[in-house]
């Protein structure tokens, strides 16, 4: 079976990336799985490597020979980028430079991407903060993505623990605009998102749960009309349309349940913490955030840079690990539908 092609870029050099990607990459299991091209400074690839104490053999390409080359059995393929700020990187900190190096090589991903050289991105942790100092005009990643690859329908952050995936209609916005922003259109778009993430990353027939909006489902209305004039209508409209196997609206304090009793594979909830602080509980050192909407599979771990803890070889690489592994799966699925 042909293998995807998965560009790994090391988030931002300040914090545990680089070290999380020497961990993952260590292992032949995993660099078996796919074809990795590594976008990032050799030397920064290099200090994580001697921070968690270990070594792999890559080829260093150029972008030139990208097109042509043959990636080998179990050998990544490392295309250097050097970070045009001039000013050298200041680590366990958020700073323009991280910033910067950060935007540069998330760049190069998505144009290679686009070119048809990877089938999808697996990212280690960035940090927002950075990425404003270096001049990011979107308030997270996915919209720059979004904006880097003309993509304007709906999109928002998938979240996955243990093989259940989470979607939210309304993501990072302040909670008293959540009802504003809820619509039958918005909850179908948020529906077949997830349905379409789920197929591509290899589950043909999805189980989906929706959550409701107010305590105990709005209780026929006495706790608030949401439910009934846009969830529950949007759910049948999504299974009348497209055919999907939809459950719910559950509530929110019973949707675990309703998960694990119908062996649900996704959920999608309606604002931001609503179903992912019960994800976080279930395996926080395990979850991962998907770019859901992008039309290029793009997959990092759900936690953050972690500044404090460069340089000490304590990163734990299991969220990475597993936003690896999805990358993998979301990237055959490209090939699969070529």
């Amino acid at each position: 079976m042909q293998k995807p092609t998965v560009a790994m870029v090391l988030g931002d050099p300040a914090g545990v990336g680089p070290e999380l990607v020497a961990k993952l990459l260590t292992q032949t299991a995993q660099r078996e799985k796919a074809n990795i091209l590594l976008i990032a400074d050799r030397d920064e690839l290099q200090k994580g490597l001697n921070i968690a104490q270990v070594s792999f053999d890559y080829d260093e390409i150029s972008e030139q020979e990208l097109p042509s080359y043959s990636f080998k059995l179990g050998k990544p393929a490392l295309i250097h980028h050097k970070c045009s700020h001039p000013a050298p990187f200041e680590y366990g900190k958020a700073t323009e430079q991280s910033g910067v190096y950060i935007l540069e090589t998330l760049k190069k991903s998505v144009t290679f991407a686009q070119a048809g050289y990877v089938q999808s991105i697996c990212f280690a942790p960035l940090n927002k903060q950075a990425m404003h100092l270096g001049g990011l005009k979107y308030r997270d990643e996915l919209h720059w993505f979004a904006d880097q690859t003309n993509f304007h329908d709906f999109v928002c952050e998938l979240n996955v623990v243990d093989g259940i995936w989470a979607s939210r209609v309304t993501s990072h916005i302040p909670f008293k605009d959540i009802v504003p922003n809820l619509s039958i259109e918005s909850v179908v778009d948020c529906i077949c998102l997830l349905h379409r993430s789920l197929v591509q990353a290899g589950i043909s027939q999805p189980k989906i749960a929706v959550q409701a909006l107010n305590p105990h489902g709005g209780e026929g209305g006495v706790f608030g009309d949401e439910e009934i004039k846009i969830i529950k209508p949007a759910v049948e409209k999504a299974r009348q349309e497209y055919g999907f196997e939809l459950y719910g609206p559950f509530p929110g304090d019973t949707t675990m349940r309703e998960v694990q009793h119908l062996k649900i594979d996704g959920v999608v909830s309606m604002y931001h913490d609503q179903f992912s602080t019960a994800l976080k509980l279930l395996g926080f050192e395990r979850g991962v955030t998907v770019q859901g909407g992008i039309p290029i599979p793009i997959t990092t771990a759900n936690h953050g840079t972690a500044y404090d803890l460069y340089g000490k070889n304590v990163a734990i690489p299991s969220a990475f690990e597993e936003a690896f592994n999805i990358a993998v799966r979301m990237g055959t699925g490209v090939l699969n539908t070529k």
